[in-house]
């Protein structure tokens, strides 16, 4: 029967597993795989490889006939002493009590009583402004010490409440200003604070008094800008940019409580407004033709 099947097989003979033919096949089949191979790899590797060139039919390069322009920087400052039409004061009422809840209706009392007395000196409700309000807890820190290691650490525990209500005060009246500070001081015992007065200007005296700083300071501004120009042996061209900046001094700070010579006699609080320094410089660049 095998020999039958051998028979009705043509080829069998020559393609066999152990047969010269099948050898052939199986040597061809492995070049084609292995060049396959070879030829998706070094594809990829060139895809990775060669990078990608866009041709732009506008590329992102300008020529000018004309040079760069070159500019001169200067800056000039205006500055003048004025008297102050405002006193800004912060007032700020402290209470403390074991329960958070007797600390904010201590609060509320004192505060009260505060805006009566700086009311009765000619203040307004509008000129009379919170300017901030917290309740929160006082810690006590302590030492504790492990008497068999030895070994110590910080720990902390809440004693009490604290809390503080400011308020900003717009004083127009100057002066006034010290009689609120001793009013200010009889409210609570030991209770109010005055955090810091700063004297200034008020809006509209501000605006005219930057304007006409403004004008001087960029009249400045370019006469220094033309004198460099004429050293230089050019001529001052348009203006290419221009800003501005203004000074005011700042607040002065209070440190102590101003209820804690309450219990003896004090002399009248006298504040003394002085002048205003208030400074604006111009900052400008101009073309060089």
């Amino acid at each position: 029967m095998a020999k039958e099947e051998q028979m009705m097989m043509p080829g069998y003979e020559c393609c066999g597993h152990g047969s010269p033919g099948f050898g052939i096949v199986k040597t061809l089949l492995l070049v084609v795989l292995v060049l396959g191979g070879m030829y998706i790899i070094v594809t990829n590797y060139g895809a990775a490889q060669s990078p990608t060139v866009n041709v732009d039919t506008k590329p992102n390069v300008y020529v000018s006939s004309t040079p760069p322009e070159h500019s001169i920087s200067v800056s000039a400052t205006s500055t003048t002493k004025v008297e102050p039409d405002l006193l800004v004061m912060q007032v700020s009422v402290r209470t403390e009590s074991p329960v958070a809840k007797k600390a904010q209706q201590d609060n509320a009392a004192v505060s009260a009583d505060l805006r009566s007395k700086i009311k009765n000196l000619g203040l307004k409700d509008e000129e009379i402004q919170t300017s901030g309000y917290n309740v929160e807890p006082i810690y006590q820190s302590f030492q504790t010490c492990d008497k068999e290691t030895g070994q110590c650490h910080w720990d902390s525990v809440i004693t009490g409440y604290r809390a503080t209500h400011s308020f900003q005060l717009s004083v127009k009246n100057l002066d006034i200003g010290g009689d609120i500070i001793d009013a200010a001081g009889t409210a609570g015992s030991n209770q109010t604070f005055v955090d810091y007065t700063s004297f200034t200007l008020q809006d509209t005296t501000r605006m005219t008094i930057e304007k006409s700083l403004l004008r001087n300071a960029s009249v400045e501004a370019k006469s220094k800008a033309s004198e460099i120009a004429g050293g230089l042996g050019v001529s001052l061209g348009k203006v290419l940019a221009a800003s501005q900046s203004t000074y005011y001094p700042g607040p002065i700070y209070y440190r102590n409580s101003m209820a804690e010579a309450a219990g003896a006699p004090a002399p009248k609080t006298e504040l003394s407004p002085g002048t205003v320094d208030v400074s604006v410089t111009v900052s400008s660049s101009f073309e060089v033709q």
